[in-house]
This record gives structure tokens, C-alpha cells and sequence, in this order.
């Protein structure tokens, strides 16, 4: 479904939760290289606790080349939940890698930067993590493009391989250059991680990662809720021993959808309070 170019699916449950509750709505943003029928099997863990989802993908291209519009993509979603009228719902983040991830950190901005309006007000009381965050780097950058790739044909992954190995050679002058190339992953400063470190937002969160991931470090990923915690956030930490990146589910399955379920439960159970 289309809205105003923003390119989304959305599910209802099977059956209203009750007359007196509204459903959670959970909107679940994709990795690079992400189909909508993969994110669908994601999706399915929340329709089942009658949970409203929402899908998004943001193209691969613009998540590796042009990572600005995912500002834009941020302050979209955020009206199509007014345009939707789930305003009043409570509301869940469900995000993939750091492809999901570079939009979850423009909507947190965006929703602390309007407290006291209609956006601030959201009823948004948790965020799941699969398989980020990390820091940005070439090298991730590479590996993630990679593995998206993996059913592609083995010319077309040389050739990307060849590409990413060119702009290695212009990292080097990066200090001289950031300024005057597009691809924000090539600045000196990685404004990313830092600001998912200091996430303005205070609600719950779900880290679900793997020591044997080869695309996100997962001592990273541990950086990342350590700092959280220390600015009083609850945290909740899944580490997988042998799922590769983005794949808990797939080795993990009954383990990854109890601790979704329990922790979606457990947070429109107690709330979030600002």
C-alpha cells in the first residue's frame, strides 16, 4: 500500500482485543535487502497476540547511499499513524539491523523534540532490536550489502565487492573528502551510534542479537544497551550463540517469538510513563 510514496503493508488481528482496549500497534521496520514476505513471518509473531502491524522497507540503495531520507521516511510514518487514527493505540517499534535502525533513531528524535504536541503524546512503550545497532563502518556496510545480496549472482556480488573496495581507497582521505561526498557512512563522525546511545526516549527495550553475527558486532550491540541502562532505561538483552545476522528467528524459533510476545505483553501491561 502506498501513501504519498511511503511504500507499507498493514495487518489487522484476526479478532478485536476487546470493546473497552485498543490494539497495539507494532511497526516493524526491514533490514537491507528485506522482503515484504520475510518481514511478514515477523509480523505474524504479533497479529497472532492481536496486534495492528505496520511494515516498512526502506530500499536498499537509499539505506547504504542515501541514508539523509531516512529523516524523511521517519516523519512519515509518524503521520501515518494520524492518518491511520492509531494515535490512541499504544505503540511498539519492532527494528532490523541498521537498516531498520536509521529510521528508528529519527523517530525517537522527532517524538522528544515535540513534547506537549500531538506527536510527543504517543503512546509509544517499547522498541525490539534485531541484530543492531552498530557502528557504521565500510567494512559493516560492505558485509550487510553482501549478505543482502546473497541470492544474487556471483558477477553482480564481485562487482559490488570491487565497488566497496574503491571507496576503502577513498576512505582514507575521508578527513578531506566527507564533506564533499553524499554517503553518510563515509564521515568521520558516526553520529548514528552515538544517538542510539543517547536515544532521548525512556520506554522499554528488547536487544535480540548473536555472538556469531558477522555483520554487527555484537560487543557493539552490548555498548549500546550498557549505555542505555545507565540513563535508566529498562533493558532487556536476548544473546543468541550461533544465528547469523537477522536469522534469530529461523535457528531460534520458539525462543524468539516467547521473548517478543513476553515482552510486548509485559509492556502494554505496566505502560510506560514519560
Amino acid at each position: 500500500m502506498a501513501d504519498e510514496d511511503l511504500e507499507y503493508d498493514i495487518s489487522f488481528p484476526p479478532a478485536a482485543v476487546s470493546d473497552d482496549e485498543k490494539e497495539p500497534v507494532v511497526i516493524l521496520l526491514g533490514w537491507a535487502g528485506c522482503k515484504e514476505n520475510h518481514l511478514a513471518k515477523y509480523s505474524s509473531i504479533h497479529e497472532q497476540q492481536g496486534c495492528i502491524t505496520i511494515r516498512y522497507i526502506m530500499p536498499t540503495y537509499d539505506i547504504f547511499f542515501h541514508t539523509y531520507k531516512a529523516r524523511t521516511v521517519a516523519y512519515k510514518i509518524l503521520e501515518l499513524i494520524f492518518d491511520l487514527n492509531l494515535e490512541g493505540h499504544p505503540i511498539f517499534f519492532h527494528v532490523f539491523s541498521n537498516g531498520g535502525g536509521f529510521i528508528y533513531r529519527y523517530l525517537t528524535e522527532m517524538v522528544a523534540s515535540q513534547r506537549g504536541g500531538q506527536v510527543g503524546a504517543l503512546q509509544i512503550v517499547g522498541c525490539i532490536f534485531d541484530s543492531c545497532p552498530s557502528r557504521r563502518s565500510l567494512i559493516v556496510g560492505m558485509k550487510a550489502l553482501l549478505t543482502s545480496m546473497h541470492h544474487e549472482p556471483f558477477l553482480k556480488r564481485y562487482s559490488v565487492t570491487f565497488f566497496f573496495g574503491i571507496m576503502v581507497l577513498f576512505n582514507t582521505l575521508r578527513s578531506w573528502l566527507s564533506w564533499l561526498l553524499p554517503f553518510g557512512f563515509l564521515r568521520g563522525e558516526d553520529d548514528y551510534y552515538t544517538a542510539m546511545k543517547k536515544d532521548p526516549s525512556r520506554w522499554p527495550q528488547l536487544f535480540l542479537y548473536s555472538r556469531a553475527d558477522k555483520v554487527v558486532p555484537y560487543r557493539q550491540v552490548e555498548d549500546v544497551f550498557e549505555a542505555r541502562k545507565k540513563l535508566g532505561v529498562r533493558v532487556l538483552a536476548v544473546a543468541f550463540e550461533n544465528s547469523p545476522h537477522v536469522t534469530h528467528l529461523v535457528h531460534h524459533r520458539d525462543l524468539y517469538m516467547h521473548h517478543c510476545n513476553s515482552f510486548v505483553k509485559s509492556c502494554t501491561m505496566t505502560g510506560y510513563i514519560r
